[in-house]
């Protein structure tokens, strides 16, 4: 290989970026609502969680690593269990990013409800999901260079106030907010810490592309099972610190009945308009990871199909 091709090539920090940034698009945007009905309990959930996502993401490095094929998991299937498993690891993979997609489109709307008071009732929900869900499909159809530069802007409206909140959110954190959180329904510890991993599960979404980009890295072998794992960890972090600080500044009940939740943290820490463009930054990234995963969706498809 030429010294002016491997230049040209991801190393191991910019591939580590690329994996953070891919799983946290979306998934973190409703969950603090959601963990609120468990309780500040689901911080276990978040532990488990992060140490299963962590394994299952040097999986798919490492095979990534050994079939160097396109298909992803489908490839993989199909290596180990013949060419009816590529079509029924395709299909699986389709039907939850069907069910992704729609709950992506939701938290969009639940977003855009401070600024359309009118979506509140389930008819104009389905109206505001089903909008998004369209325009987001046709926009598709100018193809993957104009969904992949839409998506790697958009998905930093979610991103820097997750990241911020990580920071700079400790100088409001209250901790007598949190503890008097940690149970509310008063669950067994495993029912609850059960139920928070259903929900923690869903923000580690994407990690199973993690190996996707091995051709355009240097080094490979090496950097994408480290990248992988160091991305990983990353998000898992980031995810553990932005539910704990914002479970310990806004009391549980009011959380929990929060259809945007990271804009109703900043209207507390500093004011409703900055609230408001949180919200809004949430809602432009909603609508550009749900590009990309239209996008993937498709893609996936025609693999199973072809």
């Amino acid at each position: 290989m030429s010294s002016d091709a491997s230049s040209k090539k991801m190393g191991l920090v910019g591939l580590t970026v690329l994996v953070a940034v891919n799983m946290m698009g979306s998934g973190i945007i409703m969950l603090p609502a959601s963990l609120a009905q468990v309780g500040t309990i689901s911080l276990l959930s978040w532990v488990i969680t992060a140490l299963g996502a962590m394994c299952i993401a040097y999986t798919f490095a490492k095979c990534g690593a050994f079939c160097k094929r396109s298909g992803g998991m489908s490839a993989y299937s199909e290596e180990a269990h013949g060419k009816s498993s590529f079509f029924i690891s395709s299909y699986t993979y389709y039907v939850c990013l069907v069910i992704s997609c729609v709950a992506i489109a939701v938290s969009a709307v639940g977003y855009i409800k401070p600024f359309m008071p009118w979506l509140n009732t389930p008819m104009h929900t389905f109206y505001g999901v089903v909008a998004i869900l369209v325009v987001t499909m046709v926009a598709n159809f100018g193809g993957p260079k104009i969904t992949g530069q839409i998506s790697s802007v958009t998905v930093w409206g979610i991103i820097l106030p997750v990241l911020g909140l990580s920071v700079i959110g400790w100088w409001w954190f209250d901790p007598q907010t949190f503890i008097s959180a940690w149970n509310p329904h008063h669950d067994t510890t495993m029912h609850s810490v059960s139920s928070g991993i259903a929900l923690t599960l869903w923000a580690f979404l994407g990690i199973e592309s993690a190996g996707a980009n091995s051709d355009a890295v240097e080094n490979p072998e090496r950097n994408v099972p480290l990248a992988v794992l160091f991305g990983t960890g990353f998000a898992a972090v980031v995810y553990i610190l932005s539910t704990t600080v914002i479970q310990g500044i806004i009391p549980n009940a009011e959380l929990a009945n929060s259809t945007a939740p990271f804009g109703l943290v900043f209207s507390h820490m500093f004011n409703p308009t900055v609230g408001n463009i949180v919200t809004l930054a949430a809602v432009i990234a909603c609508i550009g990871s749900l590009l990309g995963w239209q996008f993937t969706n498709a893609q996936v498809s025609k693999a199973a199909a072809d």
